[in-house]
């Protein structure tokens, strides 16, 4: 099977299948692919999509975003469109040590990050997740999605780290058109992911428990684990 799927202009495409879990057995292949922005899409593009039954987009960037540069897929037929603002469209944080906490107060807000979990849950096909580089928002969703599977802390944080190296050009770009961008935005560092995780431990006690906190029921848990789980 792929890890990493290149469709049209994305860098950043990844199967979330074929991480170890505890117990036994991996997650499954083709059930949740965490991107970045699907653009520069082709026919074909569309259609390997379609003949894996991948056609739920879940979008989890700002409206505002979304009027800038669309996600191609929408307005394609066959494909099931949801825009799920996952933040406020607030600043980064200043400093590189505040991005751990600024994660955890995203998933903090509890009702956004519940109906994108939600969402997957209740779909029968495979889903798309994404917002623009694939890294922050999109990072953290991958996160709780592969912990409630039982993967291993080190193999997600292997998952999101990989990131910075998939979307270096498009850092780069950027970094030439804003000469003051952060100089660590395009960094997926484990210990930011990992800082968000123990913050959301120590509050919810559990990846589990936090998704339960947030609303979702043990049939959506269930659901959630079958969809990930072979």
């Amino acid at each position: 099977m792929q890890r990493r799927i290149p469709l049209g202009s994305m860098w950043n495409l990844r199967d979330l299948g074929g991480y170890p879990v505890r117990g036994g057995g991996y997650t499954r292949w083709g059930r949740i692919l965490r991107g970045d922005n699907p653009l520069g899409l082709t026919d074909k593009d569309a259609d390997w999509l379609r003949e894996r039954d991948i056609t739920t987009v879940i979008d989890l960037r700002s409206r505002e975003e979304v009027e800038c540069k669309p996600d191609e897929l929408r307005a394609l037929p066959g494909f099931v469109y949801h825009l799920i603002p996952l933040t406020g469209g607030e600043r980064l944080p200043n400093l590189e040590e505040d991005v751990p906490k600024s994660y955890f107060e995203m998933l903090a807000r509890e009702k956004a990050p519940a109906q994108v979990l939600r969402t997957i849950a209740h779909t029968p096909g495979g889903v798309l997740c994404h917002c623009t580089a694939g890294k922050d928002r999109t990072g953290c969703i991958s996160a709780l999605l592969l912990a409630l599977a039982g993967v291993d802390r080190l193999d997600i944080l292997a998952d999101y780290m990989v990131t910075e190296l998939y979307i270096s050009p498009v850092i780069q770009e950027l970094s030439a058109r804003i000469p003051n961008l952060a100089a660590y935005v395009g960094n997926s560092r484990p210990a930011y992911l990992d800082g968000c995780l123990t913050l959301l431990e120590e509050r919810y006690g559990s990846v589990p428990g936090y998704m339960r906190a947030i609303g979702l029921t043990g049939e959506e848990l269930d659901a959630l684990r079958a969809k990930l789980l072979e």
